[in-house]
């Protein structure tokens, strides 16, 4: 019996005796990611730029996440509950573990969620819960919000990349995590040179049972998107985000690569400072929405990959139809009129704040800086690079700007904090109390049919109002190596089913 044990035990240690065939370990996967944007800091309860949160899909989870059919799923929480329209309480995973090796706990959701609604912490995601009035955990695996009233958006917002679940001990160690990742995603950063790449390695404890599939993921900071399709075609790149509508054109023509394409959620905007002359003024704010042609911004800036859009965005089931919203189709002579009830018969000079990068619009700030010739309005480019134009974005300083801003299913999720008086993001300094009143309204009605008729009264509001011209939704586009397999996109943006992706060269 003892010589029987032994042999086994060698057997199974994997003693090899000649003739014996040997099985190779799997060979390590690298997938090369190209992007024009470098981030803007990776705290994912701080940050605002759509560059951060590509890079945050890799690193963090929330409680809850969109999939690809724009439908709520478990995240973080397997599980949920409303005990009444005010309570809701989350079961969590057991066993989740963030990048250090310390396990996920109710104490850190509550944290999280604490650290984003107190104001001194300036979180762009606290509108998406400011109605939470306090964060409970019962025990170590249960998280219970008590509302102060009810929220029809409150799942949506909870699945925003702002609602990252953070590490307590990271923050209480670092104060914030813009250099420092102690997340739980599918990757950890192993190595970051600015304005250059990033490497992200596997973690091997992520809580989805044998994902990620790729080893290591190596995003490329490469600003130009021609180089980006080049990189692409000539194998250096596995994948890369495009958004020139040239370049989607040049892809589109090419044998070699996969060009996948969704309708977005992001809201192109050419967004006033409504407390600088003239744009404290209604009827020059709203008689630019009249003198601009929003289909030859589109067919220019886009190349027709897009979709005009009133506030709501177009892709969303909420969004009325254009043959509803006024001054959605061009109408000079009206602009013109509206400009001299104004007190600027012969129109006034203004800025546009623009950067190269796809964020920032140059390509719309060009065709918009035209088009308003055409009422007497000389608009000049305030071209700037990208860090000098999200720190305009934020202290506000600018008269008129060209942004993307990140939509949603929701409505409320996207329009409360964009154009609420108290809203996180209303860099337009923007004060309306009647537009205020619909989007408090909106936002508790848990009814359907009521919130559609409210929604439906706002879109007309705020077009009219006009704190910014709403231009168009554009389509995300990401362009492949045929042997990348697996990888599902999101209309709004989100990269973290590359962890379901393989590479099959």
């Amino acid at each position: 019996m003892v010589s029987k044990r032994w042999w086994w035990v060698l057997v199974v240690a994997g003693l090899v005796l000649p003739g014996l065939p040997v099985r190779a370990a799997p060979a390590a996967t690298t997938l090369t990611l190209g992007v024009d944007q470098e981030v803007v800091g990776l705290d994912p309860n701080l940050v605002t730029a759509f560059s951060s949160f590509r890079r945050v899909d890799f690193l963090y989870n929330k409680l809850v996440r969109y999939n690809d059919k724009l439908e709520i799923e478990p995240d973080l929480a397997e599980s949920w509950e409303y005990q009444d329209p005010r309570t809701i309480t989350f079961h969590l995973r057991r066993g989740v573990k963030f990048h250090d090796g310390t396990e996920l706990t109710s104490d850190d959701v509550k944290f999280t969620l604490e650290r984003v609604l107190d104001p001194a912490t300036r979180s762009p995601g606290r509108s998406f819960i400011d109605v939470v009035k306090q964060v409970e955990a019962p025990d170590r695996y249960t998280v219970r919000l008590k509302l102060n009233l009810p929220l029809a958006s409150l799942l949506s917002g909870l699945s925003s990349a702002n609602l990252s679940i953070v590490s307590k001990a990271a923050v209480q160690r670092f104060g914030d995590l813009q250099r420092n990742v102690v997340g739980t995603g599918p990757y950890m950063l192993a190595e970051w040179t600015p304005d250059n790449f990033m490497r992200l390695v596997r973690n091997p404890d992520y809580f989805r049972r044998g994902l990620p599939k790729i080893d290591t993921i190596i995003i490329r900071v490469i600003p130009d998107q021609a180089s980006l399709l080049a990189g692409v075609r000539s194998g250096s790149l596995d994948m890369a985000t495009i958004n020139q509508g040239a370049v989607i054109t040049a892809a589109k023509r090419e044998a070699g690569v996969v060009v996948l394409q969704k309708a977005g959620l992001n809201l192109r905007i050419f967004s006033y400072n409504t407390t600088r002359a003239p744009f404290t003024d209604p009827r020059v704010r709203y008689a630019l929405s009249w003198a601009i042609d929003r289909q030859a911004i589109v067919n220019t800036a886009e190349f027709g990959y897009a979709t005009i859009s009133g506030p709501v965005p177009a892709s969303t089931p909420w969004a009325l139809p254009l043959s509803k919203l006024p001054s959605y189709a061009a109408d000079v002579q009206r602009a013109k009129q509206l400009l001299a009830d104004a007190g600027y018969p012969n129109g006034f000079s203004t800025r546009i704040v623009t950067s190269p990068t796809y964020e920032g619009g140059s390509a719309v700030a060009q065709v918009i800086q035209e088009q308003l010739r055409a009422v007497g309005v000389t608009a000049t480019l305030d071209t700037v690079e990208w860090g000098t134009y999200i720190n305009r974005w934020v202290a506000r300083d600018f008269d008129t700007m060209i942004e993307l801003r990140g939509g949603d299913p929701d409505p409320d999720r996207f329009l409360y904090r964009t154009f609420h008086s108290t809203g996180a993001v209303n860099n337009f300094l923007f004060k309306d109390t009647a537009i205020d009143r619909l989007l408090e309204r909106g936002r508790v009605n848990i009814d359907s049919a009521r919130r559609r008729t409210i929604y439906d009264e706002l879109q007309r509001a705020l077009i009219e109002a006009a704190p910014a011209l709403f231009l168009y939704v554009p389509m995300e586009t990401q362009v492949l190596q045929p042997s990348v397999r697996g990888f599902r996109i999101i209309g709004n943006g989100a990269l973290y089913y590359l962890e379901e992706a393989s590479l099959e060269r």
